[in-house]
């Protein structure tokens, strides 16, 4: 149940819906993972709020789509790359540079995740 949080300028407030959907494809093709494991939070920020190199590591950016994922660990290099990847193109594909996007994975582990469901039938509230 990988999250996402996506950080970005103000400016993009009208790309919100293809942005979500367009991480969640990234996210879907490059961890294997279904479709409806829909997670993300969106934070717009106005200018200045968002702090960021315009070359590191070379690369030549212009603005700064910041994509962080909270995975469950068990996931491969390989698959964190390839979803990096993904993300990009698909976010690329709106119009966005690829070197505007930067994508951060954070692991957690055990019981990191918890979400409560409706009580049992027949359970006193």
């Amino acid at each position: 149940m990988p999250h996402a949080r996506i950080d970005l300028h103000e400016t993009h407030r009208d790309l919100l819906p293809s942005l979500s959907r367009a991480v969640l494809a990234g996210m879907v093709r490059g961890f294997e993972m279904p479709e409806d494991d829909l997670f993300q939070i969106f934070r717009l920020h106005h200018d200045g709020e968002l702090v960021y190199s315009p070359t590191f590591p070379e690369q030549e950016r212009t603005d700064i789509v910041f994509v962080e994922i909270v995975a469950q660990v068990g996931y491969t290099d390989a698959q964190k790359q390839a979803t990096g990847s993904a993300i990009s193109d698909e976010i690329a594909a709106l119009g966005i540079k690829r070197d505007n996007v930067l994508c951060v994975f954070l692991e957690v582990q055990g019981a990191a995740w918890y979400a409560a469901t409706s009580a049992p039938t027949g359970a006193g509230v």
